[in-house]
């Protein structure tokens, strides 16, 4: 975090991250892994590569696009692509993964190439089909109608494989296939055990619904919200014990909020508010979600980046019910947690892994970590490339919310840089309290307080002159700015130190702001949250370009 553009730069940095994973030898294959347990350590191709990165990699692309303006990779890009879509069956419409027939029941040995699972044999793995979900959704949402035809058969799929029973839809197993295998209706590992991972899929499967207005996705996607509700892994007050994303939690919670809001189901948003509250009375306040929340052993005290970009999701969803609590939890996470989980310092890393290869190193700079430590990174036996995905869409649904305009009036929802074609918004922590927007037409302009800043605290300046501080719901109200014009809301940052208990060990933060400048103890391998040079080295922001073309935003 040492740019004031730091939405836009971490985007731009995974995004090199990204393409340097794509396998130009195998069609752009993705490499799943980079295996620490290698000295160098190496890249490796694995299971999820198919259809899981892949459709992380082609949506990550496109978000990180819009947030960048990069025109870069698109060769790339496109041979990704093709083979993305090559993993969809012509007949189905469904991705199709390859299977081990030689280690039946050892699902947990999909996630090391080392065991054995790059064979042939196809099926249907649920988790995976959430990644491809995305991807199609996306690319259509931004203009591709192409897509349409295949999420329509998709979907048909999708319905084709569930079982029907009254209102609900179910899949009795976690995988499919024209043979099925028994073990496949009843696993005992983690995170297939979790009946979430077969219906992670809900969080695009809703917002197609949403957009589409296909009424078999709708009737798919309720139904099958209906059933987990009855039988998943979270009980009716929300106090669940599982893997945040890869048992699917978060990422069905998030779908069947959206689900409640666009089909006016009141009691699927309440009930997506308690799985959320929950889940936040179990983060840190820097962000630090557990992967094993409520869980024993190693998981409990890691953090993986793709539940980063679930809970900023679901949050979001749920304050579009018109809940406001929840921007400073975004913006705590965003500018700490997922920070922090991204490998940023060449030299660092070269340190930790001596004699790395160039194009090894290029595949973990810019990338996120999945098992990260609180204080620490490295410290699992490998970087999973799911979380380069999952922490480029945490970006930008981040990115996303900073601003948010319609045709009379800017609303800035964090204190984060982001500018589009009309308004411009640089924000200055942890360097300084301070929030300017400059707007290109005439806007009303409201400015949300930090949660940590009392209202007597605060002023507001229009081109440096003070003027009357109007508050209204804790948001600064400048009326109407005009052309050219800089309203800016000063405050002060406070400092603090805050101590944090994580899986049984004790954690003390200093913040400043909503920042946290560092932690004890310091991490052992690769530490981070070592921030506190960073507080003398404000770097100028980006403003908006007039000639640039800023693509509409899409929403999730």
């Amino acid at each position: 975090m040492k740019s004031i553009n730091w939405l836009e730069d971490s985007a731009s940095h995974a995004m090199d991250c990204l393409l340097a994973r794509l396998d130009s030898t195998r069609e752009f294959r993705p490499y799943f892994w980079v295996d620490f347990k290698a000295s160098p350590p190496e890249a490796r191709h694995s299971y999820w590569d198919t259809c899981d990165i892949a459709g992380r990699f082609v949506d990550g692309l496109a978000l990180a696009r819009l947030m960048t303006g990069r025109k870069d990779g698109k060769r790339e890009e496109e041979a990704l692509k093709k083979y993305f879509l090559a993993q969809q069956d012509d007949k189905d419409g469904l991705f199709y993964n390859p299977d081990d027939e030689q280690d039946t029941n050892t699902e947990m040995s999909k996630y090391l190439p080392e065991a054995g699972v790059l064979t042939t044999n196809r099926h249907v793995d649920l988790f995976c089909q959430r990644s491809p979900l995305l991807a199609l959704t996306t690319l259509l949402q931004m203009g591709d109608q192409s897509m349409l035809p295949r999420l329509e058969n998709f979907v048909r799929g999708l319905a084709a494989i569930a079982v029907k029973d009254g209102e609900e839809y179910s899949f009795p197993a976690y995988r499919w296939a024209v043979e099925m295998k028994a073990e496949w209706y009843h696993p005992v590992n983690l995170p297939e055990k979790w009946l979430g991972y077969r219906y992670a899929l809900l969080t695009p499967l809703a917002r197609y619904a949403e957009i589409s207005g296909d009424v078999l996705a709708r009737d798919l996607a309720l139904g099958l919200s209906r059933h987990y509700l009855k039988h998943g892994d979270v009980p009716p007050d929300g106090r669940y014990r599982a893997n945040t994303h890869s048992g699917g939690v978060l990422p069905v919670t998030a779908g069947i909020a959206r689900l409640g809001l666009v089909f006016d189901k009141p009691e699927l948003v309440e009930w997506a508010r308690k799985v959320f509250d929950w889940t936040c009375q179990n983060t840190s306040e820097f962000g630090f979600l557990p992967d094993g929340l409520g869980m024993e052993g190693f998981w409990s005290g890691t953090c993986e980046t793709c539940a980063l970009a679930d809970f900023v999701h679901l949050a979001l969803v749920l304050n579009q019910t018109g809940e406001t609590k929840y921007w400073d939890a975004i913006e705590r996470l965003a500018r700490n947690q997922l920070m922090e989980n991204q490998y940023k310092d060449a030299e660092a890393v070269k340190r930790t892994f001596p004699g790395i290869a160039p194009e090894v190193l290029a595949m973990l700079l810019g990338g996120f970590e999945c098992a990260a430590f609180p204080n620490d990174l490295f410290n699992y036996v490998g970087a999973e490339a799911c979380c380069i995905g999952g922490g480029l869409r945490a970006l930008y649904l981040t990115w996303r919310s900073v601003l948010e305009t319609d045709k009379t009036s800017a609303r800035v929802n964090m204190a984060a840089t982001r500018s589009d074609s009309r308004v411009s918004v640089t924000a200055f922590e942890p360097w300084e309290g301070l929030v300017e927007v400059r707007v290109a037409q005439a806007l009303d302009v409201q400015i949300r307080l930090p949660g940590f800043v009392r209202e007597d605290q605060v002023t507001m300046t229009v081109d440096g002159v003070p003027i009357e501080v109007k508050l209204i719901d804790r948001k600064a109200c400048f009326g109407k700015v005009k052309p050219g014009q800089k309203a800016a809301l000063h405050y002060p940052l406070a400092e603090s130190e805050r101590d944090s208990t994580i899986a049984g060990n004790t954690y003390r933060t200093r913040w400043v702001g909503n920042t946290v400048v560092s932690i004890e103890p310091v991490g052992i391998r690769h530490p981070i949250y070592q921030r506190r040079q960073l507080l003398g080295q404000r770097q100028v922001a980006r403003v908006m370009d007039a000639t640039r073309s800023y693509p509409s935003r899409i929403y999730w």
